[in-house]
């Protein structure tokens, strides 16, 4: 059993009910892999979640491992965003601290995002409606 971290897209997507995404989180909870959330996440997702939708929301992810951000993992974060942007490559902050997780943690990221990944250390798991 591995652990996929849920990239805010994922958890979108399923809250929206969208049919390949909502397929293939649920195929890799009955595989018995874990399925998990950050603190990023969490709080990229309530910026922009409907009142209306909260209830659902929070059953979502309190059902999620939590992945906690560590101090390493943000230094690593800040990193990586300093070397891509010496090669022209511009990655937000919640995007590095997402992948520092992931990585701190041996999680795949479950993302339509990819290219917002470009880390070699990541491991990435696309959503099926990303086209690569």
């Amino acid at each position: 059993m591995g652990y996929y971290l849920l990239d805010t897209d994922a958890v979108i997507d399923y809250l929206a009910g969208i049919p390949a995404s909502v397929s293939l989180i649920q195929s890799l909870h009955n595989r018995g892999e874990y399925l998990c959330v950050s603190d990023v996440v969490i709080a990229e997702v309530y910026a922009g979640l409907r009142p209306q939708h909260r209830v659902v929301a929070r059953k979502l992810l309190m059902s999620c491992s939590f992945l906690s951000t560590g101090p390493e993992d943000a230094q690593q974060a800040g990193e990586w965003r300093y070397k891509n942007a010496r090669r022209g490559i511009t990655l937000s902050t919640t995007d590095v601290l997402v992948a520092a997780t992931a990585h701190a943690h041996q999680a795949t990221i479950v993302t339509g995002n990819v290219d917002d990944y470009p880390m070699d250390e990541v491991s990435l798991f696309p959503l099926p409606r990303v086209k690569l």
